[in-house]
């Protein structure tokens, strides 16, 4: 199986691919095999290849990924890995739950913004209703209007129209924009919580032996 999967990689690949999962360069790839950086780099365009020990060592890591990726390796993560990200979880997690408590409490102020946005909406769309009636009113009694209600009617517009603009800083598009960060932030705490609960859940502390 693994002469069958090696035969069907170009060496260079095999190079260029092994370095590629290890995350280094040609030099720290070089540094690993005991061998120059030039032939690192040679070796990725094709045109030399490593001596048989650096070629054999190469290819051995390569198989290593392969069945660690494909499953042929139970040990998913050794001893080692698992203390080394207990560690990090342990420091990860706490900062996590401060970060959903805060979404969370973020998420309660938001929300009574909304309300109170909405209640806003609502008293500036009877303001405008309120004031038209009045406007009406003076017009209607049947007699000419006097200067005293010309003014009147001249203030009560005045007022209606500040209505009108202050409805539009808390109308539907408005309490949407709103709306939908309250959304986007509750999806936030609910990931951060169902993330934090599975890796609690998943990765039990491994205590290190004495």
């Amino acid at each position: 199986m693994k002469k069958n999967r090696l035969k069907n990689i170009k060496k260079a690949t095999l190079n260029s691919e092994v370095r590629r999962k290890l995350g280094v360069t040609q030099e720290q790839l070089a540094l690993i095999l005991g061998i120059s950086r030039a032939n690192v780099s040679l070796a990725e365009l094709g045109t030399r290849f490593h001596g048989s020990e650096s070629s054999t060592w190469l290819a051995g890591m390569y198989m290593e990924f392969y069945e660690l990726e494909t499953g042929g390796r139970s040990a998913y993560r050794s001893l080692e890995t698992r203390l080394f990200l207990n560690e990090a979880y342990r420091k990860v997690l706490p900062v996590m739950k401060t970060q959903e408590q805060d979404c969370r409490r973020r998420l309660k102020e938001l929300k009574q913004e909304l309300t109170a946005l909405k209640q806003l909406a609502r008293d500036s769309e009877h303001a405008i209703i309120v004031l038209t009636t009045a406007v009406g009113r003076l017009q209607d009694d049947g007699t000419a209007l006097t200067k005293q209600q010309e003014r009147q009617i001249a203030g009560i517009n005045l007022l209606k129209q500040k209505a009108y603009d202050r409805l539009l800083t808390c109308w539907e598009p408005e309490q949407a924009k709103l709306q939908a960060k309250i959304e986007a932030l509750t999806g936030e705490a609910r990931a951060l919580r169902r993330y934090r609960l599975g890796v609690e859940k998943t990765h039990k502390p491994v205590k290190k032996k004495k």
